[in-house]
């Protein structure tokens, strides 16, 4: 039985093999990645339902995430970036620190998520004047330099540097300032839920003392009314500080900043209300424009850009320029 069936594929593809090679070359084309992404527009992401305020002020318009598609490089889509206007093509390179690897960027871009979210909501509840209470405040690792002499890794979160319990960046700074280059120190991390004993070797880099590596605060908030974001977990990145913190800033006050439109925007927000820089301003707002927002709110940094984008095409949308939450609260007030 065995043996027909063998001689029957046999055949088959003696007699079609040119069909099978075909599907063969564009199954590979189709699936085997290369070390570039493709970068396009994306959608809306309405916050209405990713933050979830106790007993919080409805309003009819929403806030909204802007984006940019990430997607990795195929044969087939590397040849339909130099045909489909939208698609850029970049190398790997261009979101990499040193040589890190694909799990170390989207770790570290989960750390940021983290910070960003909670860092929203002490800018909101502070411009609410509602009080807040930082629970807990870890000093968790982004990046690991290629220079380092260490066996920190990305994801650690330190607790301790010769033997000295730390919270921020600062305290790190202080207890590494008096020492000598090459000298050895000791850091428990946790990792995977365990403490981990790791070391380091002072480096001196700009006449400073450090031992290669980028860290970020993550802080839990206590709040009243409870905060609680709903966000899935392949979304990451520092981007969506902002207008977080005016989705939350809405809910929790009276005035509807959104006048019922559909408010878009990006920008990165520290705890204390300024609005930092972002990537991919252009395709953010291209993706807000044929979503039909009414609205973006863009980073001073990447005010012009998005100027001159907005008048090359004719986009009919209101651009605001961002520094701090404040100064976006009123010019919404005031539209």
């Amino acid at each position: 039985m065995l043996k027909k069936i063998f001689k029957k594929i046999k055949n088959d593809i003696k007699e079609n093999y040119k069909i099978y090679i075909f599907y063969i070359i564009i199954l590979c084309i189709s699936i085997i990645p290369l070390n570039y992404y493709i970068f396009s527009p994306g959608e809306l992401i309405d916050l209405t339902d990713r933050i979830h305020v106790e007993n919080n002020y409805s309003f009819e318009g929403s806030f909204n995430l802007t984006y940019v598609t990430t997607r990795k490089a195929t044969i087939l889509t590397y040849l339909l970036s130099y045909v489909i206007p939208s698609w850029d093509l970049e190398k790997l390179e261009t979101r990499q620190i040193d040589n890190e690897s694909m799990d170390d960027i989207e770790t570290r871009g989960q750390v940021y998520l983290k910070e960003t979210s909670y860092d929203a909501i002490i800018a909101a509840f502070t411009e609410a004047g509602k009080e807040y209470k930082i629970k807990s405040n870890d000093v968790t690792v982004t990046h690991v330099f290629e220079y380092a002499d260490t066996n920190i890794e990305v994801g650690d979160t330190i607790k301790t540097v010769n033997d000295k319990s730390v919270s921020s960046v600062a305290e790190i700074s202080e207890i590494l300032k008096d020492l000598k280059e090459n000298d050895k120190i000791k850091i428990k991390v946790e990792r995977n839920n365990k403490i981990v004993e790791c070391y380091a070797r002072i480096k001196i880099i700009s006449k400073r003392n450090v031992i290669g590596i980028i860290i970020a605060n993550l802080k839990e908030v206590e709040t009243s009314p409870k905060v609680e974001y709903i966000f899935k977990d392949n979304e990451s990145g520092s981007s969506r500080g902002l207008m977080c913190a005016l989705d939350i800033y809405n809910k929790i006050t009276e005035n509807d900043l959104t006048h019922g439109d559909i408010i878009s925007g990006t920008g990165t927000i520290d705890d204390k209300g300024n609005v930092g820089a972002i990537d991919g301003v252009k395709y953010k707002l291209t993706g807000a424009y044929e979503e039909g927002a009414k609205v973006f709110i863009v980073p001073s940094d990447n005010y012009e850009e998005a100027l001159k984008l907005k008048e090359e095409n004719k986009y009919d949308i209101e651009l605001i320029e961002a520094k701090t939450l404040h100064e976006v609260i009123e010019r919404l007030n005031n539209r």
